[in-house]
């Protein structure tokens, strides 16, 4: 048979011996009660268990013909049910983790966020002790005893194959007479303080155009532009080859515009699948796609109003995101995927990309429309090479930020390595020049970055070399018998006895091939062309 679960209120004007004849009616009617509150000018609440609904009609009629009961009505729930709704919402909607435990240490509630944190449920948590979910030491368990607070304190610990790791913070709770009766736990996961932290840093970093490293008449112009630029609200398309530094170009622009305390949002158009790209830049309502978000979604665009949105790599969207983003430009109106109701949007666009927008309208890759729209004021960034001035600047901020990351003491290039590194073509910019700088830092163990590191960390740039020997002349034979052998012959000797003369000072193939400026594998074939060992 099957039960029933109901809660009534009871509005009823208090007499002597009414309670009594309340509990007495529910008797007679058989029905099985689960629990009572009684709550003042609101009256009585009664949850209960019975068979049918008849059951519950017979109930209500015989309490409303009770002298001094005014109304007895259904609920959906009992307040104290309600109240723990309540709580459980609230907790649920904090950013933290939120764990409460009583004065025995037992577990009495636990956030969504922190079973997150702690990769458990709430039905397997409540009730157990604190130190299970904790492990051992738990700060918690000490605030419990002394009553004293904690803050900040870093936990990590391997729960089956997963590791846990957070900052914690706690505080005991009091009774009316200052005795611990319990204690809260807020934590957050490391993941997320160190995202915080980098977000923290790079916003200090790209405040300005005081990030940006430069000595170069040639980049001082482009800044001043930007400066002035950046006070307005005009459409920017900033152009340059990869790695030149439009990304922190944008995000200067935006904090020294007036915008500067709205959002400014990034977005890699190349990073993304077209119809992925859409919905992201435009939102979506709900149901309009399978694995649509409850609710729909609001888009990047929404997002970042009265702020600026940075579209990188601009000439990598499709022709339909084309045409919306024409309409964005012209009358500040968007429409979610799947929606019908346009709506307004006051934001800034800087675009960014390396490509060659010109030929590809002319392939008709590109809207001609769209691309005025966009080229408002463009802004193009040098490479490296147009500016080499500037390369030993950055590759000193670039050296002193990744010591810094890899926790090395002070190091600086040579004489030798800055005239290097400035005559180099750097195809890949100030990426290509960060990257090779951070492998030579991880291999040395010296504060001076010679130029002997490039030749032998480095495949990336190209090196003028020059053969080290010892002082004097270094004699080839050539074997003559009765006749002069070919000149291919004569050459192939030659080769010969020079790579086995390098060998033998210069170990590797690898060594060998940068004093004679070919490659790796060009040594290695060579040596075994002619035997070499």
């Amino acid at each position: 048979m099957g039960f029933l679960e109901r809660v009534i209120q009871i509005d009823f004007e208090d007499r002597l011996g009414l309670g009594m004849e309340i509990f007495e009616r529910c008797e007679k009617n058989r029905v099985d009660k689960i629990g009572m509150e009684v709550i003042p000018a609101q009256g009585m609440f009664i949850k209960f268990r019975c068979t049918s609904v008849d059951q519950i009609q017979r109930l209500i009629r015989d309490l409303e013909a009770v002298k001094g009961v005014h109304s007895v009505k259904p609920r959906d729930q009992m307040p104290y049910e309600e109240r723990e709704h309540e709580l459980r919402t609230i907790l649920n909607s904090v950013s933290e983790g939120i764990v409460a435990v009583n004065k025995t240490g037992k577990i009495i509630q636990i956030n969504e966020v922190a079973c997150n944190i702690f990769h458990c449920s709430s039905e397997e948590v409540i009730g157990s002790k604190a130190e299970e979910l904790f492990q051992e030491n738990a700060p918690i368990l000490e605030t419990l005893k002394t009553g004293l607070p904690y803050r900040l304190e870093e936990r990590e610990f391997k729960k089956g194959n997963k590791a846990i790791h957070f900052l914690t913070t706690g505080v005991p709770v009091l009774n009316a007479k200052g005795q611990v009766i319990g204690a809260v736990a807020t934590m957050k996961d490391f993941r997320q303080v160190e995202e915080i932290i980098s977000k923290v840093d790079r916003k200090k970093q790209l405040m300005s155009f005081e990030g940006i490293i430069y000595h170069s008449a040639k980049m001082r112009y482009v800044i001043e532009t930007a400066k002035m630029v950046a006070k307005g609200n005009s459409t920017v398309l900033l152009r340059g080859e990869s790695g030149t530094g439009k990304e922190l170009f944008a995000r200067a622009i935006h904090m020294e515009s007036l915008r500067a305390q709205a959002p400014f949002i990034a977005i890699n158009c190349a990073a993304l699948p077209d119809s992925l790209l859409e919905s992201e830049l435009f939102g979506y309502e709900e149901g309009s796609f399978t694995g649509a978000t409850k609710g729909g979604k609001k888009g990047l665009f929404e997002q970042a109003e009265h702020g600026t949105i940075f579209l990188d790599e601009i000439g990598e969207i499709p022709t339909q995101v084309q045409v919306r983003l024409l309409r964005v430009l012209q009358e500040g109106m968007i429409r979610r995927v799947g929606g019908a109701k346009e709506l307004s949007v006051d934001v800034r666009i800087v675009a960014a990309t390396h490509r060659n927008l010109e030929e590809m309208i002319q392939k008709g890759e590109f809207r001609e429309d769209l691309y005025y729209r966009l080229n408002v004021i463009p802004l193009r960034i040098p490479a490296l090479r147009e500016r080499r001035e500037d390369i030993p600047l950055i590759a000193q901020h670039l050296i002193r930020k990744i010591s810094s990351k890899l926790g090395k003491a002070e190091i600086h290039l040579t004489k030798e390595s800055s005239d290097l590194v400035m005559n180099q073509p750097w195809p890949g910019n100030v990426r290509q020049l960060e990257n090779t700088l951070e492998r030579i830092i991880n291999v040395m163990d010296s504060a001076e970055i010679k130029p002997q590191l490039f030749y032998e960390w480095t495949d990336l740039v190209s090196i003028p070399h020059t053969a080290e020997c010892e002082e004097g002349n270094f004699q080839i034979q050539i074997p003559v018998d009765k006749e002069w052998p070919s000149l291919k012959e004569i050459v192939s000797d030659v080769e010969k006895q020079v790579l086995i003369r390098v060998l033998e000072t210069h170990s590797s193939s690898r060594k060998a091939g940068k004093i004679l400026g070919v490659s790796n594998t060009t040594i290695l074939n060579k040596m075994k062309s002619y035997g070499i060992d």
